[in-house]
């Protein structure tokens, strides 16, 4: 902490990894959209395929029409092959993201403000508000996630220690609460103004 109003209240130096990058996008993350499709589109493929090879599969399931066994074993072995490439494709393409990703080549700076984090390469920073930001965190880093941007990740050895980072956690979310606060009264007060000015 510093008496200067006009100084971080925190900066952190550090130099980023490809391990680091990796760690972020090996984060679990919910599939949304077209991302669904790496997801179902290889058990669909799968049941397709069961579907279509069903006659030779009656030489090598059970195949009763009364029971139905070997029909369902067919399918639950589809599903299960098709999740199963699933899994796998979404690894890969996990794996060529973290390659393709561009790791700082010099060190990461971030410097706090209560207003607003600035992050990046030390003289090539970008500015977050703490409202818009999205916090996960796990045993050996902190990611900072807007939407749309690239993620400001924080690795446990640009802190002191662990409760080092789970403090600079849990100011961070603070400080975003207290945004996200100070933003809805500003609107609540410029909603009553407008409202006023039309009498």
């Amino acid at each position: 902490m510093t008496d200067n109003p006009n100084a971080p209240i925190r900066q952190l130096r550090f130099q980023l990894t490809r391990e680091d990058v990796a760690a972020y996008h090996f984060l679990p993350r919910e599939l949304v959209g077209a991302e669904k499709l790496w997801l179902f589109g290889p058990i669909l493929l799968c049941g397709a395929a069961v579907g279509y090879f069903d006659e030779n599969l009656k030489a090598i399931v059970p195949w009763d029409t009364d029971t139905q066994l070997g029909q369902l074993l067919s399918v639950i072995a589809a599903i299960a092959a098709g999740y199963a490439l699933s899994l796998i494709l979404l690894t890969a393409r996990t794996r060529h993201r973290i390659s393709k990703a561009q790791v700082p080549a010099g060190q990461t700076a971030v410097d706090a403000y209560p207003q607003l984090l600035f992050a990046g390469e030390s003289g090539d920073q970008s500015s977050y508000a703490w409202s818009k930001l999205n916090i996960t965190e796990t045993a050996a880093h902190i990611f900072l996630v807007q939407p749309g941007r690239a993620p400001v990740i924080l690795p446990l050895r640009a802190f002191r220690d662990a409760s080092d980072m789970a403090n600079f956690a849990a100011a961070a979310r603070a400080l975003g609460r207290d945004q996200a606060g100070e933003d809805q009264d500003a609107e609540t007060d410029g909603a009553t103004a407008a409202k006023d000015d039309r009498r």
